[in-house]
């Protein structure tokens, strides 16, 4: 692969988020798509919640959750249910890009 050199001269350092928002989103998106794929089904309303949403102030956050009630309680276990992770295997597993 050749190598490829840059440089971006900003003084707004927003903009420079701003160029790699981009790739932050679809990195997010492969995560929640890997995410409900690794979710448990009996109805399938958790494995199609998942949703993935700018983040709050930065340009390069984007912010994957659940919408069921749940959720959390798959993800991390309780006292008579084993953890399920999906989220985190996710994570664990990484990004193709």
């Amino acid at each position: 692969m050749a190598e490829v050199q840059f440089t971006v001269s900003s003084e707004d350092h927003r903009n420079l988020r701003l160029c790699v928002q981009p790739d932050i989103q679809r990195a997010a998106q492969e995560l929640a798509s890997r995410a409900a794929s690794n979710t448990p089904r009996l109805t399938g309303r958790m494995a199609s919640s998942w949703t993935t949403a700018p983040g709050y102030s930065d340009p390069a956050t984007t912010v994957v959750t659940n919408t069921v009630d749940y959720a959390r309680f798959v993800e991390y276990g309780t006292k008579s249910q084993p953890a399920r992770a999906p989220l985190g295997r996710a994570l664990a597993a990484g990004t193709t890009q």
